[in-house]
């Protein structure tokens, strides 16, 4: 039921950037380190298809608010009275104050409260949101896209914060019965990893919390790459590299250049065979044709990737160059914790290739 319920978070992820291209076959448990697989690993039949997920609807409109600078809140949030914050893609909120209920609408907005120290505020999650450990005793409003809004309101909350796919709908419904609901949409650059985690510091009335841990997000990534700018590294060549978001037939899904996970893969070291491609779609000839050294794909997908027609001439595949990562948790959210994996990649991109 686990791997069952991973597969529909990656299905729903990927239905949720559809509109601008993603589609995965969805991952499964953790993992600390990248490994080679060869070996065979069916598909869960209970994951939605491309033709059978539905696209989240367009982000809604900021609202005219009187805000402070950025993303700090301006008012009184330190002494419990209300403030204003402005969320990263322009909408502006007023609080009451400082939010001691709060129900998470998403696996990241779940980390990432937790990681800045407001854990203990979190009254409901979704089905999705599996970490930290022990979330799992928080009760469940259900799924992103469509809540139990009844079960939420049983809560009491004092502020609904969503992420990916968290649709309008609800967003009035719960705004119409009085509460306060605030969005943070994914980002399309590495930049906006830090924009987020600042907002939701702001949002929880923890500014100070919230830079410190963009600050710590960010030097874990600029860490990582410098690592690998010295003379060592004076004729380091990138590796031509491929992310699998989805694969079969029903496509092929990757991230493209103007994706934070692009990016990602870019500042790690490799040479993204997508970074031409703008958003998820990238044809099979391309993929073909670009032969990428090293493919990343999540865990427990690997060997049936390999053993899938289309791809088992790629030189990936024929020189077991496909790595598995727990692409799940840690790259597929976008969160502090896509640092962690940045580190990882830029290991694995600045290791020499060997047959």
């Amino acid at each position: 039921m686990k791997n069952i319920t991973k597969r529909l978070w990656a299905a729903l992820f990927c239905a949720a950037v559809l509109i601008t291209g993603a589609c995965g076959k969805g991952a499964n448990e953790n993992s600390a380190n990248p490994t080679p697989t060869s070996a065979g690993a069916a598909q869960s039949p209970e994951e939605p298809t491309p033709a059978t997920m539905t696209t989240p609807p367009a982000e809604p409109e900021a609202k005219a608010t009187p805000t402070g600078e950025g993303n700090e809140p301006s008012g009184s949030a330190a002494e419990g009275g209300p403030y204003f914050v402005t969320l990263p893609d322009g909408m502006v909120l007023e609080l009451a104050g400082t939010p001691q209920r709060i129900v998470s609408m998403g696996p990241n907005i779940t980390d990432m409260l937790f990681a800045l120290g407001a854990g203990d505020r979190v009254v409901g999650r979704t089905d999705y949101c599996d970490t930290p450990a022990g979330v799992e005793n928080i009760p469940s409003v259900g799924t992103l896209f469509t809540p139990d809004v009844e079960k939420i309101l049983s809560l009491a909350p004092d502020l609904v914060i969503g992420s990916l796919l968290f649709s309008e709908e609800t967003q009035k419904q719960l705004s119409d019965l009085g509460i306060q609901v605030a969005v943070l949409y994914d980002s399309k650059s590495i930049e906006g990893i830090y924009d987020m985690i600042r907002a939701l510091g702001a949002l929880t009335g923890q500014p100070e919390e919230g830079e410190a841990l963009a600050e710590r997000t960010k030097k874990q990534i600029e860490d990582a790459a410098a690592k690998y700018t010295g003379g060592e590294y004076a004729d380091f060549k990138a590796p031509t590299v491929y992310y699998v978001s989805g694969y079969g037939e029903y496509g092929d899904y990757t991230a493209g250049g103007d994706t934070y996970i692009g990016q990602l893969l870019a500042a790690a070291g490799g040479e993204n065979i997508a970074q031409d491609v703008e958003g998820w779609v990238i044809s099979r000839e391309v993929l073909i044709e670009a032969d990428p050294q090293i493919i990343i794909i999540g865990e427990g997908m690997a060997a049936d990737f390999c053993a899938t027609p289309g791809y088992e001439e790629l030189s990936a595949v024929k020189n077991n160059r496909v790595f598995e990562f727990d692409l799940y948790h840690l790259l597929e959210r976008q969160s502090h914790r896509n640092a962690e994996i940045f580190v990882q990649l830029a290991e694995l991109f600045h290791t020499p290739l060997t047959p």
